[in-house]
Order: structure tokens, then sequence, then C-alpha cells
């Protein structure tokens, strides 16, 4: 019964390992109602999701930025960004250049295919999240909002 799980976790909220279980079932079952759907990904593509983070690091698709931006905007570590940036340019969905002859500054910009890829992604994404949000009334909408505006500013803080 979910209303006993829910009440034995209650009592128990101070202990560690029920605060780790009550963050890994969320986790997981935003997952699997976002990204997947019924085990096969629902975004229809084979991007992963390193991939689709280095896509959306990208806060204006036809802006050039340096690959120090891109990881503050992915919030990952400098060598991370630059590993995920050579994906990308392997891939052909970026790449980098010395801006103005410049040769230490080194940006980083969309392809044209890099540009399809996450307007596409942006698109499929966008009607599963309106698909999912129709299955909800109104109230639990603001509601699910509220509660994950709520989390997050929890999360910037720890």
């Amino acid at each position: 019964m979910q209303t006993k799980k829910t009440n034995s976790r209650s009592k128990k909220i101070g202990n560690l390992d029920t605060q780790m279980l009550i963050v890994r079932d969320f986790i997981d079952e935003f997952y699997n109602k976002t990204v997947f759907q019924q085990g096969v990904r629902s975004s229809g593509s084979d991007l992963s999701p390193t991939v689709i983070k280095s896509l959306y690091a990208f806060q204006d698709e036809n802006k050039a930025y340096p690959i120090g931006e891109l990881g503050k905007n992915a919030r990952v570590k400098s060598s991370t960004i630059t590993d995920m940036v050579d994906r990308l340019e392997r891939d052909g969905i970026a790449e980098r250049f010395k801006e103005n002859g410049d040769r230490r500054v080194i940006k980083v910009r969309l392809t044209e295919k890099g540009k399809i890829f996450r307007q596409e992604f942006t698109h499929k994404r966008r009607k599963e999240f309106e698909a999912l949000f129709a299955k909800l009334k109104d109230k639990e909408k603001k509601a699910l909002l509220h509660h994950l505006e709520g989390a997050y500013q929890i999360l910037k803080k720890i």
C-alpha cells in the first residue's frame, strides 16, 4: 500500500537512509516519466543524456561560447565540458574555432546539424511534457511545479 509506505517513511524522515531512498525514488520516477516511457527513450532519438545536456549548454543556439561558459551553463567541471565538446565535435554537432585570430580564445558553436538536433529534440520534449501535464488537473500542475521549484531552491543550497 502506498499510504503505508509513505507513512512509514514520514516517521523515519530523519534517517539518512530513508532520505536517500526518497531522493532516489523521486529521481527514478521523474527520469522514467520524462526521459523513458515503457523502457524506450521517449524522445525517439539516440541522443545520450550527456549530449542532451551539452546541447542545452548552448543557451542561445546561434551564439558561440567559450568552453568555460559552456561548462558553467551545463554545471559541469571544465574537464568534463571539454570531453563533452570533443564528442559533439566528433559527431558533427558543434565546432571549435579561434575568435578574431586570437589563439588563446577558443569558442564553440553549434553546427547546422547541432541546431537541427537541438530544435527537433526540444520540439519532441515539449510534446511529451504537454502529454504528461494533460494527465493532471490544473491544481495538480500548479502544486507539482511549486514543489519542484521549492526542491530546486533547496538543492541549490546544498
